[in-house]
């Protein structure tokens, strides 16, 4: 592949900033240009959240494009996937630490950000409803942390519902606060999945 072929487009968790995922370049393989993306301040619900964010991912998904998110931002990148699913040049959908769609309402309190605005993103990040759609037709590797008590194997297993492509799952040293704890393990792990899509040897 030549330089930068794949744009990784990086979601935080709810209350979070994106610019912790800038470390992530230094990580990543050159092959991957790294974008770290801030939710949006000041949304009433999710879906005006995602809306808010729509011009900019289709601005940036000028390549082959991979949605990452942590604990809700891996919400965000899977609803985001699903609205733009016939015009982005989606391949592959990433998360960490996050419930699958159909069981986020079972998992509250998995939503973690360590902030002043966190009882506003709370009550946001509360208010999503999975609505049934067709699988993706991207695969997913999903990544959970073995001292998660918020978000477990078997829901994270159970993201496999919402992709008719391939399913990694790996459960990594760490919490829920897994890019903290384990950053370097999810950054390495994606990396092999997006080469291995590409053809290449893993490294």
């Amino acid at each position: 592949m030549s330089a930068a072929s794949i744009r990784l487009l990086c979601f935080p968790a709810a209350g979070g900033y994106g610019a912790p995922y800038r470390a992530w370049r230094t990580m990543l393989p050159p092959e991957v240009d790294v974008h770290p993306m801030d939710l949006p301040e000041g949304c009433a619900d999710v879906d005006s959240l995602l809306a808010a964010l729509d011009s900019s991912v289709v601005a940036l998904a000028d390549r082959p494009t991979v949605l990452f998110g942590h604990s809700f931002g891996g919400l965000v990148a899977y609803e985001l996937a699903q609205r733009l699913r016939d015009g982005l040049p989606l391949v592959r959908l990433a998360v960490s630490a996050s419930a699958p769609p159909h069981l986020a309402a079972v998992a509250r309190g998995a939503f973690v950000a360590d902030s002043a605005r966190v009882a506003a993103w709370f009550t946001l990040a509360d208010g999503y409803r999975h609505r049934p759609r067709p699988a993706l037709d991207c695969p997913i590797s999903v990544f959970g942390g073995l001292n998660d008590v918020t978000v477990q194997r078997a829901e994270l297993a159970a993201w496999q519902e919402h992709t008719v492509g391939s399913f990694r799952l790996r459960m990594l040293p760490g919490s829920h606060d897994l890019l903290r704890e384990g950053g370097t393990y999810v950054a390495r792990a994606l990396a092999r999945d997006l080469l291995d899509d590409a053809g290449q040897a893993a490294i």
